[in-house]
């Protein structure tokens, strides 16, 4: 009989995190995700075998009993944006760098070896990079690559799914905005599908013969866009036609700036717009052997319809009077 395996899974209450632990609960993995706030990743516990620890995992304590007595960490954790209220690009260094150092020392210590890493596209590209995030990012893979520990980095595009920040974000502007100046209009990216890098995590750490261990991948869709295409599909999917045009990066800076100021997470910041002078597309990276990726332009116009055009029922409930 198999021995059921332990999965720590850092960032699993996030967008891809959640792909990445209904995968996991399949294969019948035991599952730790810590979280901040216990109530922030509840819809985890749909999962049989998913346990919630609350904590903070930059507590080096916290960390070391996490490890402890796991098979494999997967380390999903990333920020796109700097925190306000800090000095600029701190957040990035923290998360990006420091993390995954204590995190590779913490398993070191305990004994854990397998680790899966998820990077960023663009990484290598150019040197040194254009935006903190990517040059944060680039020296969290060379910790990685450094601990001694079997390793795998993936390199994943933009993801789209039914949660996502992105596309959805895209179609909640358009409904608002008839006209949308755009920052970084004609950065390209290739999106890839939230259901195929939890499946590409999967193959990783399920790899009988070991060949992805100390090896990098690319993870992409097989198409790519423009940031203004993926804005005007995004809206056409919703039945909206506005009018999207590039801005000068003087202009998106300022547009992105202001976008910091304003409450909650900004649609933009001024890091982002540095990220975008690379192509977030593959160059000469090796592409992680998955048999069929997810093409954008069928998955995305279903979910953005589904979440975004009001039902059948939302005109009953309001011929009814009822709104809640």
């Amino acid at each position: 009989m198999n021995k059921t395996k332990n999965a720590l899974v850092i960032g699993g209450s996030g967008f891809i995190g959640q792909a990445v632990c209904n995968e996991l609960a399949k294969q019948g993995y035991r599952i730790t995700v810590p979280t901040r706030r216990y109530k922030n990743a509840r819809h985890l516990l749909t999962l049989p075998t998913c346990q919630l620890v609350e904590g903070n995992i930059h507590d080096r304590a916290t960390l070391g009993r996490l490890v402890a007595g796991q098979d494999v960490v997967i380390n999903l954790l990333g920020v796109l944006h700097s925190k306000p209220g800090k000095p600029y690009g701190q957040n990035f260094r923290v998360n990006h760098v420091e993390f995954p150092k204590a995190l590779c020392a913490a398993m070191s210590k305990h004994g854990v070896k397998r680790i899966v890493h998820i990077s960023a596209l663009g990484i290598g590209v150019q040197n040194p990079a254009p935006s903190m995030y990517l040059r944060s990012k680039t020296d969290g893979e060379a910790a990685i690559k450094d601990s001694g520990l079997a390793w795998t980095i993936l390199r994943p595009s933009v993801v789209f799914g039914r949660d996502d920040k992105f596309l959805n974000t895209f179609a909640s502007l358009a409904k608002l905005a008839p006209v949308i100046p755009l920052a970084g209009a004609q950065a390209r990216f290739q999106p890839v599908a939230v259901g195929d890098v939890a499946k590409a995590v999967m193959a990783c750490i399920q790899d009988a013969n070991k060949d992805t261990i100390h090896n990098t991948y690319d993870l992409v869709g097989p198409e790519i866009y423009t940031l203004k295409e993926l804005v005007l599909l995004s809206a056409k999917a919703i039945g909206r036609s506005p009018l999207v045009f590039g801005v000068p990066d003087a202009v998106g800076k300022a547009q992105a700036l202001v976008m910091e100021l304003m409450p909650g997470e900004p649609l933009m910041s001024r890091d982002n717009v540095d990220s975008m002078k690379i192509d977030n597309v593959r160059t000469s990276g090796r592409v992680f052997p998955l048999a069929v990726y997810e093409n954008l332009s069928v998955v995305a116009p279903e979910y953005l319809k589904a979440r975004h055009l009001p039902s059948d029922l939302d005109e009953f409930r309001r011929g009814a009077h009822r709104q809640d």
